[in-house]
Formats: C-alpha cells, sequence, structure tokens
C-alpha cells in the first residue's frame, strides 16, 4: 500500500473486512495498460479457503461503500478488481512471511543478487524478525534480509 489512494481505501474498507470477517492482503492502486486500476485482495482468516460467495458479498460492500461516500477518495475513472491472493500469492509485508510460516508450506524466493551461488530458493521459513527471514532449504540454511528479497511467493503444491 504504497500511494495515499490504497491507503485510504484500506482505512475505509477495514470495517467491512472486519464484519465478514475476512483478511486484507493487499491493496494497490495502480495503471496498468493505460486504465487505473484499484485491487483489493482479500482471504479468509486462519488459513481457510474463501470461496467466491465471499468475494461477491464483499465487492458488494465495497461498491455500494465507494459508490455513496462522499468526498470519492478516487475521483476519477478506474476498475475496481477484488480477488483472492492465490494459492501463490505475493509475499510483500514482513505479516505475510508469518502467515506463510504459519502455513507451514514451502516459499519461492528470487533474490536481486544470488544467495550461495543461487538466485532462487525453495524452503520453509525457519525464523522472521522484523529484518529478514532464515529459509531451511533441502541442503542449507539462507539468511537474508527482506531488501535483498526480488520476489517471494507461496509455494503451494496440490
Amino acid at each position: 500500500m504504497a500511494n495515499k489512494e490504497a491507503q485510504e481505501i484500506s482505512t475505509l474498507i477495514e470495517p467491512l473486512i472486519n464484519a465478514q470477517q475476512l483478511l486484507l492482503w493487499d491493496v494497490s492502486y495502480t495503471k496498468e495498460g493505460g486504465q487505473k486500476v484499484l485491487r483489493i485482495l482479500i482471504d479468509k482468516r486462519n488459513h481457510e479457503f474463501i470461496t467466491m460467495d465471499d468475494i461477491t458479498t464483499f465487492t458488494q460492500a465495497v461498491n455500494e461503500l465507494l459508490d455513496t461516500i462522499e468526498p470519492d477518495p478516487i475521483p476519477e475513472a478506474y476498475m475496481l478488481d477484488i480477488s483472492s491472493p492465490g494459492a501463490d500469492r505475493p509475499l510483500i509485508r514482513p505479516w505475510h512471511y508469518e502467515w506463510a510460516k504459519a502455513s507451514g508450506e514451502n516459499i519461492l524466493v528470487a533474490f536481486f543478487v544470488a544467495k550461495n551461488g543461487q538466485k532462487k530458493w525453495q524452503g520453509k521459513i525457519e525464523t522472521i524478525d522484523d529484518k529478514g527471514i532464515t529459509l531451511t532449504t533441502s541442503s542449507e540454511t539462507i539468511v537474508c534480509t527482506f531488501d535483498e528479497i526480488a520476489k517471494a511467493v507461496l509455494d503451494t503444491h496440490f
């Protein structure tokens, strides 16, 4: 949630998130292909699976809120995209790593600069602190800061 619009929307929808017992994964407001997009990623709490009914109910509530609130937090035209972060969800914030650790799933981490000869590592999060993570792979333990991570995703296999 880097920009002010995303932060404002996050604050506005917080009561809806709480009322529907959802988890707000991320809010972004960006320009994509010449169009402004307000993207809201939601999930269920406690690692439960979110349903299309959950997403539909939340989307209706957000639409009603954004259509009636004054002043309009985003007065220009935009596309609203509300969805689940997905099984291979991006890990962006430190609490996302905490969530991934609690899930017990592997994560896939890509580094800006190779660590121990590789730029990509798969493993489980062993520890997390305010600076980074310790990743246990099949062959070794990798200690890294969040600043070293180019991209990290949940690496779920079904």
